[in-house]
């Protein structure tokens, strides 16, 4: 395990969060599959959790002062309630209905009620938002567009999204590392020593991604952040199904 983490695991973090840093949920697909690829599902929901709890950690303490914390406040409970009924069932999808789950992760928004609007100022929007995101990111590792459909709606500013939704996805990250963390702790499958070396990776990839985010039209960002997660996620599609009826 220890080489597959340091040749295989270790660079994709690296590259992912490089990726994450330009397309944001790009990366984050890309590096749940690939950890997932090589792990076990509950080994993979920490490790895949740890990266990206020490990223929107970051990023919500570098914005701070922007964060909506009535939004929080409601948000919460919402996390709680998914978190709790999980606990309750004891539920841990296997990895073929893992990869499903995020192959059909950017379709989700075409599903939805064209008439449906959704704002996670409004106090209910936001208790809403915390299960929702929460129960994608305790199936698939991940919320996806979905985050995204609950703050287009509102008048806050790009830097207060930015800030709010980076709580919001580190709380979720954080409730992922517990509820899979014990079943983990039992296994001891990774040793310490690659939490630390994750760290570092995701640090460094985020970091050089701000040179080449600073030089990229607004135009390539759309048509390569498009382009990118449907092709990940109809190879994690094939792979899910794949899997299933193998």
């Amino acid at each position: 395990m220890t080489s597959v983490f340091l040749y295989i695991l270790l660079p994709s973090i690296l590259v992912t969060s490089f990726i994450s840093g330009i397309f944001g949920m790009a990366g984050g697909m890309i590096m749940m599959g690939v950890i997932a690829w090589f792990l076990p599902v509950h080994t993979a929901m920490v490790l895949h959790g740890f990266v990206q709890m020490i990223s929107n950690g970051w990023r919500a303490i570098l914005h701070r002062n922007h964060i909506q914390w009535r939004i929080i406040q409601f948000y919460v409970p919402g996390l709680l309630l998914a978190l709790v009924v999980f606990m309750i069932l004891g539920l841990v999808v296997n990895k073929a209905l893992l990869f499903i789950f995020l192959g059909i992760m950017p379709f989700l928004q075409y599903l939805l009620p064209k008439n449906i609007s959704l704002n996670i100022e409004k106090p209910k929007h936001a208790f809403s938002a915390g299960c929702v995101f929460t129960t994608l990111q305790l199936l698939c590792g991940v919320s996806g567009p979905i985050v995204d459909l609950y703050f287009v709606k509102t008048e806050l500013n790009r830097h207060q999204i930015i800030a709010t939704k980076a709580v919001t996805q580190g709380l979720g990250h954080i409730a992922k590392i517990f509820y899979f963390g014990a079943i983990v702790a039992l296994n001891e499958e990774l040793p310490a020593e690659v939490y630390f070396l994750a760290f570092l990776a995701a640090v460094t990839g985020t970091t050089l991604s701000s040179f080449v985010l600073h030089r990229m039209t607004d135009a390539q960002f759309r048509r390569w952040s498009h382009g990118l997660i449907i092709v990940i996620a109809l190879v994690y599609l094939g792979r899910g199904i794949a899997e299933y009826f193998a």
